[in-house]
């Protein structure tokens, strides 16, 4: 997968620390479940157990049992992959 850094779920202080850095100039909120972004329209969240949902204007993701999400800074992107799934989401 390229320049992708994997980060497993149960890592979660670097979880935290890598959503904190894809979402400079945008919002954050944390809580004791989860961290969920927004950068501009868009929205990210990941709670501790593994379910990850999106948003951007044009359509919605989500899935749960996720166990590691991959970071591309340089491309402003981040990955889950698992089975046949395969989802990325682009800073817009």
């Amino acid at each position: 997968m390229g320049d992708y850094e994997r980060v497993a779920i149960e890592n979660w202080k670097a979880i935290v620390s890598h959503l904190r850095e894809f979402a400079a100039g945008g919002e954050v909120s944390e809580s004791g479940e989860g961290i969920e972004i927004t950068v501009g329209s868009a929205t990210f969240l990941v709670t501790r157990d593994g379910r990850v949902a999106a948003g951007m204007a044009l359509h919605d993701f989500e899935d749960g049992g996720v166990e590691a999400l991959y970071f591309d800074h340089d491309a402003e992107a981040i990955r889950v992959e698992g089975g046949d799934l395969s989802y990325e989401f682009r800073k817009p």
